[in-house]
């Protein structure tokens, strides 16, 4: 442990001859630290609000920016006769809720304290607590459209068109599922390159929201009520679980039933949005993604590559003697006591250089 501190020591001060958007980065990439409060979202179109710097973005973020699959998702979001992203998002918000396209703004833009406020109405602490706020949550549906119109014009993480560029060159057939698909712009952007989509939810407040959003575009989909469908075995040859699988509490059935859904061959592409407790935080179950990335594995999939925040996962006999032999690698050096006392000392510092950084 000498030595690993003496290294974080000498980062923490070349860390802080850095200008503030490299050490931000550098922080981001290297450390990660953890996020109590995701905050009011910006505005594009606020004076105010500080312009996206490619500079500070990843290879990975700055060619998705400027890829094919971005126009795709631009082209998604649009209505017919609409061109502008921002007036169609806010159409689709107002014309479903009710309410004016500048209230809309305002939900989208607070959808965080919203969404507390929605989590703590009612008892959370068993699964019908978790469900129930789940299947009737409103405030999501601002944020998660909202947050797909900035990723269009720089000001969010690229992470629907990531996760299409992840299927690159993978042999993969054109059935696609979106599990967790929320408002659907995953799925619209898979379907717009050519897939046929499936969104699935346990929330019916998204899914009833997705359907509207799809009907006004005279888009195809189909879509299922996870409260009251199975997945069927063997139907997709993709399944994208973005910011989804650290909301499920009986991870290991779900991961099976995702298992099972692919075909041979298929590709699971997904991501651990873990978070350390907060009221912010409390509809993301875990703090840690040890024991969720062996618990992919221990299902039967393979670790292919990873795309900026996400992974591709190849669907695998999880009988094979390979996948066997990978989940007693896991057990050594995945899910090891000294693997977690490291993970824990790398939380405390990234903390603490995070607020040195500021």
């Amino acid at each position: 442990m000498g030595s690993t501190g003496a290294w974080w020591s000498q980062l923490s001060s070349r860390m802080t001859q850095l200008g503030p958007s490299q050490a931000r980065r550098i922080t981001a990439l290297l450390l990660r630290p953890p996020c109590l409060v995701q905050g009011i979202h910006p505005d594009p179109l606020d004076p105010a609000a500080p312009a996206p710097d490619p500079r500070s973005w990843s290879k990975a973020q700055r060619d998705a920016s400027t890829s094919q699959e971005m126009e795709w998702f631009r082209a998604s979001l649009r209505l017919p006769g609409v061109a502008d992203v921002r007036t169609a998002v806010l159409d689709d918000l107002s014309s479903y809720s009710g309410l004016t396209p500048d209230q809309c703004v305002e939900r989208c833009r607070n959808w965080e304290s919203w969404s507390v406020e929605e989590w703590f109405a009612a008892d959370r602490s068993d699964i019908d607590g978790l469900t129930d706020f789940y299947r009737t949550t409103e405030s999501w549906a601002f944020d998660l459209l909202w947050y797909a119109y900035l990723q269009t014009a720089g000001y969010a993480y690229p992470s629907s068109v990531l996760a299409l560029r992840a299927t690159a060159g993978q042999g993969h057939g054109r059935a696609h599922l979106d599990i967790g698909s929320g408002v659907g712009v995953t799925s619209q952007l898979f379907a717009k390159a050519g897939y046929e989509t499936t969104l699935a939810d346990v929330s019916t407040s998204l899914l009833d929201f997705a359907r509207y959003r799809f009907s006004r575009r005279g888009e195809a989909a189909r879509f299922i009520d996870l409260n009251d469908e199975k997945l069927e075995t063997g139907r997709y040859d993709v399944i994208t679980a973005l910011d989804t699988l650290t909301h499920i509490p009986d991870l290991a059935e779900v991961v099976a039933s995702l298992h099972g859904a692919l075909r041979p061959g298929g590709w699971l592409i997904t991501n651990f949005d873990v978070r350390p407790p907060s009221k912010e935080n409390a509809p993301f179950l875990y703090e840690d993604d040890l024991d969720l990335r062996a618990l992919l594995h221990g299902a039967g999939f393979v670790p292919s590559g990873r795309f900026g925040w996400f992974v591709a996962y190849r669907r695998v006999d999880p009988s094979s003697t390979s996948q066997q032999l990978r989940l007693l690698l896991d057990r050594l050096v995945l899910t090891s006591g000294p693997r977690r006392a490291i993970r824990r000392g790398k939380r405390r510092l990234a903390a603490a250089l995070s607020r040195k950084v500021e």
